[in-house]
């Protein structure tokens, strides 16, 4: 796990030097971005059909298995959606290459990708595609910086915000939480998870031990004033695993 601190308080304008966070390159939400990409997609001649073979081209490129099809691409354009999809990214790029870059055998680009900030609270309850999250907005990273933290499809990641104390001083109120959805084999132990537990999110540092012959995991927090829980595994879901932090100054 990594962590990088921000330089103010701003989430979606911090600029993360290591990670080459900007937020200028999306728009932040559904309307403006409907707007904005049927006036690029006008702008260069192309249907939606077009737009959206070339968009996933790109993704595929990119290691990215996401659907999009003519019809997602019609559907954002009309207004049938009001979140921000994760495949806006990959749109965003294709716009950026143009129509032939996609069809090219090319290195993956050290660009700017987008990673869905997720409330924690939506994150963990009902199995839902990370695309159906309520209150989600894109969060622009550097795709180099990316690739360091995961392998996975870009989709595979979201973020969430800290909430509460119990996890100090690791992980602070407010900071930035990159989790990697790919992630969900306990193979170590003593790494911090997001994961659901008696109906409830928690990000916590997990440990498997055996009592009496029985595998059991315990569910600690790093501040030493919350006492751990013990819990059967079958118990506890794993969402993913913490790969990094951004922490505000």
């Amino acid at each position: 796990m990594m962590q990088q601190e921000f330089c103010n308080k701003q989430t979606t304008n911090n600029f993360v030097e290591s990670g080459g966070m900007t937020a200028s390159q999306l728009p932040v939400d559904a309307e403006t971005a409907s707007a904005w990409m049927q006036a690029e997609r006008k702008k260069r001649g192309w249907s939606t059909t077009k737009l959206a073979e070339i968009a996933r081209q790109i993704a595929r490129r990119e290691g990215s298995s996401i659907g999009l099809t003519q019809q997602s691409v019609s559907d954002f354009e009309q207004g049938e959606r009001k979140r921000l999809p994760q495949w806006l990214t990959y749109v965003k790029m294709a716009f950026e290459e143009g129509d032939g870059s996609a069809q090219q055998e090319v290195a993956r680009r050290d660009d700017l990708a987008y990673v869905r900030q997720i409330d924690i609270r939506y994150a963990m309850g009902d199995g839902s595609a990370l695309d159906e999250y309520p209150d989600a907005t894109l969060v622009p990273f550097n795709l180099g910086f990316l690739r360091m933290m995961s392998r996975g499809p870009l989709e595979s990641l979201f973020l969430v915000t800290g909430h509460g104390d119990s996890m100090e001083p690791t992980l602070l109120k407010n900071d930035l939480i990159l989790i990697d959805t790919t992630d969900r084999q306990m193979e170590t132990g003593d790494q911090i998870w997001a994961l659901e537990y008696a109906g409830s999110g928690y990000i916590k540092r997990l440990r498997r031990v055996k009592r009496n012959g029985s595998v059991k995991i315990l569910i600690l927090s790093d501040n030493d004033r919350v006492p751990p829980e013990e819990a059967e595994p079958d118990d506890v879901h794993l969402v993913g695993k913490v790969v990094w932090i951004g922490r505000q100054m």
